[in-house]
């Protein structure tokens, strides 16, 4: 089943705003649309982005005794504590900061909350939401939506047999996808721990990105396809899309085979100490995922036309997807992440003086100078280069956070399916 993803983004935005408009309002404040007269109560306009690129917050919070905003908005620092005024408002004006989009939350007594004030959301896997804000730079960035030919952005849902659960894809297909009968190269873009399905598109912006690359003819047209990258089933379309935290708590007990007891929707795998099978995602991604895509989009079968790609727990899912099926892709991305003993763990990748591997036409492996990731991915360059296999590796300024993978993005995009001998190399 396809649905234009607009609908469900704009089913969430409309919650938000709800939750919004319905955040206690101080003692004699005009509500939202107002204007019966009566006393005013004191404005609360959250975030305010300031001219030098500072970011003022705000929330009104009277009988709070410590507030404190945490998130990527501290550009690597520690949390800082909010002033409170007179008015039971809270403020602090953090910066100024480089341009980009940044998450922020409130920690309030000890509980994490998004802003009130701000509509604009990012789900969080595991520990709910948080708030995001962007800090305009001189002219639109790469990121940013500009006056070019646009994509389609999509919703396919799916009956995954792998994880006995119902599950869902973004996908992109480019301008040009409705007035061609051609077959595309297709990219697998996978989000981390700290995200579900929407996150490549909601906070990502890959469909954004995509679109400008090719407007711009720095990247081949191509389908991009984001799915859940773990176990168990999407979020909003059942119990089987419970967290395991929902169900731990005793809200829901999922049947046999669904939700948080399905096959993958556990904890991360142990350490390996010999061949590793195929976890959850590689499971769904050959079975159940693969299948889906070929059969609704027109996109090419081919294994020179296939990449995957992914960021932390997407980039293992990366790993454990292509390093176990190497006939299936020419493409590898890794970003932010680690692996052990790979030599061990997948034999069909690294056996026969690792002749899967060394067909491969691009691996292109990144990770942040102030990135925890950093080591981890240092050793799957240090595997590789040990094993006489093509790569790039590269280390680019940054932490573990999106202000990391957007670049990322921008920058292998440009080099997935192209026929050039110099792909690949280190």
């Amino acid at each position: 089943m396809v649905r234009r993803a607009g609908w469900s983004l704009m089913a969430l935005v409309l919650v938000c705003l709800t939750a919004s408009a319905q955040t206690p309002q101080p003692p004699g404040a005009q509500p939202p649309g107002g204007g019966r007269g009566g006393p005013q109560g004191p404005p609360v306009v959250s975030p305010e982005v300031n001219r030098d690129r500072t970011i003022t917050v705000r929330v009104y919070a009277p009988k709070a005794t410590e507030i404190r905003i945490t998130g990527e908005i501290l550009n690597g620092a520690q949390p800082v504590t909010m002033t409170k005024g007179e008015d039971g408002i809270w403020s602090a004006t953090l910066g100024p900061l480089p341009p980009d989009i940044y998450t922020y939350a409130f920690n309030i007594d000890g509980v994490s909350t998004p802003d009130p004030r701000n509509p604009w959301l990012k789900l969080v896997a595991g520990t709910g939401l948080t708030t995001q804000v962007e800090v305009p730079g001189d002219g639109l960035q790469h990121y940013d939506s500009k006056p070019v030919p646009h994509g389609l952005l999509q919703i396919v849902t799916y009956e995954s047999k792998a994880t006995g659960a119902t599950r869902q894809a973004y996908v992109y297909t480019p301008p040009d996808y409705n007035r061609t009968t051609t077959k595309y190269p297709v990219l697998y873009l996978l989000h981390g721990g700290g995200d579900l399905d929407p996150g490549w598109s909601m906070t990502g912006r890959a469909h954004v990105i995509m679109d400008n690359l090719i407007a711009e003819k720095k990247a081949r047209p191509m389908i991009v396809v984001m799915p859940l990258a773990r176990g168990g089933g999407s979020l909003g379309l059942g119990p089987s899309g419970m967290s395991p935290g929902i169900a731990a708590a005793g809200n829901v007990t999922p049947g046999p085979g669904r939700g948080a007891g399905a096959p993958g929707a556990g904890g991360p795998p142990p350490a390996p100490i010999g061949p590793v099978p195929m976890q959850a995602f590689a499971r769904d991604f050959v079975g159940d995922l693969l299948p889906t895509i070929e059969k609704t989009f027109r996109v090419s079968s081919r294994p020179e036309d296939r990449a995957i790609g992914g960021l932390s727990a997407g980039g293992a899912a990366t790993i454990n997807t292509s390093f176990s099926r190497p006939d299936l892709f020419r493409y590898i991305i890794i970003m932010s992440a680690g692996g052990q003993n790979l030599e061990q763990a997948y034999p069909k990748f690294f056996e026969h003086s690792a002749a899967a591997a060394k067909q491969m036409k691009l691996i292109w492996l990144a990770a942040g100078d102030g990135d925890f990731a950093l080591n981890g991915t240092r050793g799957i360059d240090e595997t590789l280069t040990k094993n006489g296999i093509k790569h790039s590796f590269k280390v680019t300024p940054g932490r573990h956070e999106w202000r990391l993978w957007r670049p990322h993005l921008y920058e292998f995009a440009h080099l997935l399916f192209q026929d050039q001998s110099t792909r690949g190399t280190r």
